[in-house]
């Protein structure tokens, strides 16, 4: 008997051409000044790489507001609602699915706007996130994990029908997510690069807008630029298989059912999938926190950890970029460091 796929929406559209426009929102919203003061800006950081390799360059992402590279689009995407919603009498509404960051993103964008905040998340989500978003005033919805990612953007296109005074933000569609990536978080790398031109770029897969963002900004200085895009062994990029349960590194996989992340579909055809497993990339966490004494998450461990494969097979002239999404949870720090006893 033939599965039933979720009815999910995975089409995109072109490219923006420029950023956002953020003054509407800036006017309407004061408090986003201060957040946008502190928002990008992060520092391209050597870290360590195979001896005889290639330099690996990391984006701390890490580092900004909300503690995560899901801010860049979290603001793009508001700043792209209040200017969709402008000459609404009703009040404006955010309404999202999310692995974790992009909720917490969302958060903290309420608590310098008031605007309410909904998200849709996988009920693995660790307890302290939940936590922190409730106490932030984020309405949250949970379905099961064990149909993460589809079960959530499923069920956000659902409320978004049922109660269409929420205005859903689609971060897998909104292209609104790649152009803060592209024209910020990767012209912020092609610069912080200083003339030299990057042989590859790493990434975690996730939504797919900051792979596809940093790539095509960083393709306007190395046409030839590798493209590797990191998801869970347990849950590949394109798998044909669906759904489970099985303990992933942070962040969406692959979305089942041979289905493919619409930005990454669509605009890096020709991209490099690698694989790595939750074991591996808690090891990579602590094994990187005891090189450089900087803490990072699980997806960012699993870029480190493919990026030093990459440079592996390099010269020692050239740059291999990856970018880190974040520094863990408290939850995949302890199961970490359960590991090194």
């Amino acid at each position: 008997m033939a599965t039933q796929l979720p009815e999910i929406d995975l089409s995109v559209t072109e490219p923006l051409e420029t950023a956002v426009d953020e003054s509407t929102a800036l006017a309407l919203y004061p408090g986003l000044r201060e957040f946008r003061a502190t928002l990008g800006g992060t520092p391209l950081v050597e870290v360590p790489g195979p001896p005889g390799g290639a330099k690996i360059m990391a984006k701390y992402e890490f580092l900004n507001p909300s503690g995560s590279a899901k801010d860049r689009p979290a603001y793009a995407m508001l700043c792209r609602a209040v200017n969709e919603h402008a000459g609404n009498s009703e009040p404006l509404k955010l309404l999202d699915c999310s692995g974790g960051n992009m909720a917490r993103a969302l958060t903290g964008l309420n608590k310098v706007t008031g605007i309410p905040v909904r998200a849709v998340m996988p009920d693995s989500v660790p307890e302290s996130l939940l936590k922190q978003l409730r106490d932030g005033g984020t309405q949250i919805d949970l379905v099961p994990a064990s149909e993460f990612p589809l079960s959530i953007m499923q069920r956000a296109s659902e409320i978004a029908r049922e109660d269409p005074s929420w205005t859903l933000l689609a971060q897998h569609r909104n292209m609104a997510n790649v152009a803060a990536h592209q024209f910020f978080t990767g012209r912020e790398i092609v610069g912080q690069l200083d003339g030299a031109r990057p042989s590859a770029v790493v990434a975690a897969v996730g939504s797919g807008g900051m792979l596809t963002g940093v790539a095509r900004a960083l393709r306007t200085i190395a046409p030839g630029l590798g493209v590797i895009g990191v998801t869970p062994a347990e849950l590949p990029y394109g798998t044909p298989h669906p759904p489970n349960a099985e303990p992933k590194f942070a962040g969406a996989g692959g979305l089942t059912h041979g289905l493919r992340q619409p930005f990454v579909d669509k605009l890096l055809p020709e991209f490099r999938s690698a694989q790595i497993a939750h074991g591996e990339a808690l090891a990579g966490m602590l094994d990187f926190f005891r090189q450089t004494g900087t803490r990072v998450g699980s997806s960012a461990a699993a870029s480190w950890l493919i990026a030093w494969e990459e440079a592996k097979n390099l010269g020692p002239d050239e740059v291999v970029v990856t970018v880190f999404a974040d520094s863990g949870s408290p939850e995949d720090w302890k199961k970490a460091e359960g590991l090194g006893r």
